[in-house]
């Protein structure tokens, strides 16, 4: 078994054992901001870039969740807004994600205030627009990708309002590939797709 379904199974079960105890079911909306990391960007021609380009962009998401003996797990689908990265000098890209992930975290504390630490592991879905200019050479060109995200997860909770820091990262992406305008082949770009985020959630 590899690592990640390893991780997998592991979430599963605890989220089987928290569903059969007492559990307060609650739904949750939030908002915040998020630093997206163009991580380790390269192209599938094996040019490295030597830079992490970093750009501001907002989170919006939903929650379905249960809490039980100070454990929460929940499912969560959030929109990252789109941002755009200079990889280079001549190289833009345009990225978005929606991402659904499955989430167990720690909660000490009573209601009335709480701590917040877990993890989470699911699926994010990102667009990544390419618009290359070199001189009167140009490509525009896009691609999606499926891929397998994990995040890590701090906050703090008081009745039914919490602050959330998230650690995210949704794998390899890659933007569009094909002919420039001059006739040459363009190699995709390529680089992993990191959101720092902090968000305000609403339970109910």
């Amino acid at each position: 078994m590899d690592m990640r379904n390893l991780i997998i199974s592991i979430f599963l079960s605890l989220f089987a054992f928290t569903s059969v105890c007492m559990a307060e079911e609650y739904s949750a909306v939030s908002f915040g901001y998020t630093k997206h990391i163009a991580e380790d960007p390269h192209d599938s021609g094996g040019t490295t870039y030597y830079s992490d380009p970093e750009e501001n962009g907002f989170v919006l998401g939903i929650a379905l969740g249960q809490r039980s003996g100070g454990i929460s797990t929940e499912v969560e689908t959030n929109y990252y807004s789109e941002v755009s990265q200079k990889l280079t000098s001549d190289v833009t890209v345009d990225v978005s994600t929606i991402a659904s992930m499955f989430n167990i975290m720690a909660t000490p504390g009573e209601n009335e205030i709480y701590g917040i630490i877990g993890g989470g592991v699911g699926f994010g879905y990102s667009m990544v627009d390419t618009s290359y200019t070199s001189g009167s050479t140009t490509f525009n060109g896009d691609e999606s990708t499926f891929n397998f995200g994990y995040q890590l997860i701090l906050g703090l909770g008081a009745d039914n309002y919490e602050v959330v820091f998230k650690h995210s990262n949704f794998g390899e992406v890659e933007g569009g590939s094909g002919t420039t305008s001059a006739g040459d082949t363009y190699n995709a770009d390529e680089f992993d797709n990191v959101y720092n985020s902090i968000a305000f959630r609403i339970r109910y």
